[in-house]
């Protein structure tokens, strides 16, 4: 099944799973069990199990707990590639963004799951705002990564990397394909994303990611457009305005799914 679509949509609900228990036994994530009592789901009903690591297996209730659901498995799990694997939809995307408000930032994690980001890392940048960024994942976020897994039938969750400086962040990062965005570049990201085609092996993998930078709203200080350039980052062209942060990023990864992506699988 494709990361970006499935054949057909499907009516079976979808759940994230536990680690499989003693004898492999298929236990609902905890915060799964208020979807599956909303859906009034049953001993005997079909649903489908995930996750997070590109497997998806049928599944059968077998008994429904106070606090927990054991699920019984009707086949084999299926396993989709991994971003930037052979037979992926996708190569391995990153998205650094310089982190908008709380409020406009969740809609926007949402988003770049369901278009395929595989790597979403939080940017300190020096003109962003005064919100503080978190020193961990916050647990919402995976919620939400979740909830748009599921929503979009993708397989795979993304990977949230530490808040990083831009400096730390190109070190981290050397050998990537850099694109930072500027609306007086001459290169749009559609000519560059196509550039990125005939590269070599290995370009759009984990180890070599595509690395789509997006500063605040304000614009990148010129000793952080000069690190960037200095890495290898290219200039680009993403709109002839000034986006909210949250746009363009959803806009960049919906363009590069777009461009990059594999129709076939």
């Amino acid at each position: 099944m494709s990361e970006l679509h499935s054949a057909a949509s499907s009516p079976v609900p979808l759940f994230f799973l536990q680690e499989p228990g003693p004898e492999g036994t298929l236990l609902l994530e905890e915060d799964e069990l208020q979807h599956l009592r909303v859906l009034r789901l049953k001993e005997g009903d079909a649903c489908l199990g995930m996750d997070g690591m590109g497997r998806r297996w049928p599944l059968v209730i077998r008994s429904i707990g106070r606090r927990q659901v054991e699920l019984e498995a009707s086949a084999d799990p299926t396993q989709d590639p991994a971003p930037g694997r052979p037979g992926a939809a996708l190569p391995w995307i990153e998205m650094c963004i310089a982190w908008p408000r709380k409020t406009r930032a969740e809609p926007m994690i949402g988003s770049l799951v369901q278009l395929g980001a595989a790597c979403i890392t939080p940017l300190a940048a020096r003109h962003r705002g005064p919100e503080p960024l978190p020193k961990q994942t916050p647990k919402r976020w995976i919620k939400l990564a979740q909830s748009a897994l599921k929503q979009s039938e993708r397989t795979w969750m993304p990977q949230f990397s530490p808040t990083m400086g831009l400096e730390e962040w190109c070190q981290a990062r050397k050998g990537a394909a850099m694109a930072v965005f500027d609306p007086l570049a001459s290169t749009s990201l559609d000519t560059w994303l196509r550039s990125l085609r005939p590269a070599p092996i290995g370009t759009g993998s984990p180890e070599r990611p595509i690395c789509l930078i997006l500063g605040p709203e304000g614009g990148l200080a010129a000793e952080e457009q000069e690190l960037l350039l200095e890495a290898g980052a290219s200039r680009l062209w993403l709109a002839p305005h000034i986006l909210r942060i949250e746009t363009a990023a959803c806009a960049a990864m919906a363009l590069a799914a777009c461009v990059l992506g594999n129709s076939s699988t």
